[in-house]
């Protein structure tokens, strides 16, 4: 093997090597001290990242199992005739607890919020590597009427991973004082930054996402308590505030109904699924983000359809038409809106 690295010359081992996925170059590493140097160095990283993003197009489902003792990680992936199910990754808890937020993929790197201990770490399934967040030296607003908030995506113009946490600290007359820190993992520290952040809280109990350098929550602003999207740019770090398309505000803010939107990427764009569960049916609506940060517009995709109200909601959008739904029992259920039937449904 290492007569045979020396024969090929080293731009071609190179381009081999940044096609192989991450546990075969684990191995590789031990083959000669020529990989090695190779794998370990950045700018290999750096081209191993830029391959990894470039077939990022695959579509791809990540869904936690909890149980009394551990995370179970069940990865799903999508090929083009059906939703299959594969390797079951078991994380330790470390004790911890249960888990509050799980973040990613981003780049193949999931970061693990731990609200009770206020502990954040970052996961590599591929190399079943975590990493432990050092706790902010920051000090905190000793108000206790607090919420906190994170967030975790990658820098593309440092090529670095951040992680955003916002505490909001709530006061009686409905006012809010907004702390936010960011943490960079190539510096393994916490700074303060002064982000123009007001007017709103965030949502605990809806999806949030990451999507091209930017994170997505759900929230609501402190006047009205009208639904918005609050998300953060990684690069320049500032919050911005996204109306929601007027056609469903009178919806959203319709009795009877309770709100269960998701996230979801359709044709290369981020989109939401709208859903409200009413009395009598559900409504689901497919609508995508056109632009960037404050300067977002929507375009109605598609209307899903009404459905007998089944305590489904909505997970993803696939091949442009499948929209996956989860029940109650955490089975996935495809749906063809096209020809508006469910297949049959996947196990956890």
């Amino acid at each position: 093997m290492k007569n045979l690295a020396y024969k090929i010359p080293e731009d071609v081992v190179i381009e081999i090597l940044s096609r192989l996925p991450v546990k075969t170059l684990l191995r590789f590493k031990c083959a000669s001290t020529t990989w090695f140097t190779i794998i370990g160095s950045h700018c290999f990283i750096q081209k191993h990242l830029n391959m990894a993003l470039e077939d990022s197009n695959k579509a791809r489902l990540f869904i936690v199992h909890r149980s009394n003792k551990y995370e179970k990680f069940l990865t799903s992936f999508v090929n083009d005739d059906e939703l299959t199910l594969q390797t079951n990754l078991s994380f330790d808890t470390k004790h911890l607890g249960r888990i509050s937020c799980v973040m990613g993929p981003c780049h193949g790197l999931f970061c693990i919020y731990y609200e009770r201990h206020n502990k954040l770490l970052l996961w590599n399934p591929a190399t079943r590597e975590t990493k432990d967040i050092p706790k902010s030296s920051i000090p905190l607003p000793s108000n206790e009427n607090t919420a906190q908030y994170v967030g975790f995506g990658f820098d593309s113009n440092t090529r670095d991973y951040k992680v955003v946490k916002i505490l909001i600290q709530f006061h009686r007359d409905r006012y809010s004082d907004y702390h936010v820190e960011v943490y960079t993992l190539s510096t393994n520290s916490w700074r303060k930054i002064e982000a123009t952040i007001s007017d709103f809280d965030l949502c605990s109990y809806m999806f949030p996402t990451y999507w091209n350098g930017t994170y997505y929550w759900w929230g609501q602003t402190e006047e009205d308590y009208e639904d918005i999207i609050v998300c953060f740019d990684m690069c320049i770090e500032q919050f911005y505030k996204i109306l929601l398309p007027t056609e469903v505000l009178p919806m959203v803010h319709g009795r009877n109904r309770y709100a269960n939107h998701c996230f979801t990427e359709y044709n290369g764009s981020l989109g939401v699924i709208f859903c409200f569960m009413g009395v009598t049916t559900s409504l689901c609506e497919l609508w995508t983000m056109n632009g960037h940060g404050a300067k977002v517009s929507w375009t109605k995709q598609y209307y899903i359809g009404l459905f007998e109200p089944r305590t489904m909601r909505p997970l993803m959008i696939l091949k442009s038409k499948i929209i996956l739904f989860t029940n109650k029992n955490h089975d996935i259920i495809p749906y063809d809106h096209v020809t508006q039937t469910y297949a049959s449904s996947s196990s956890r």
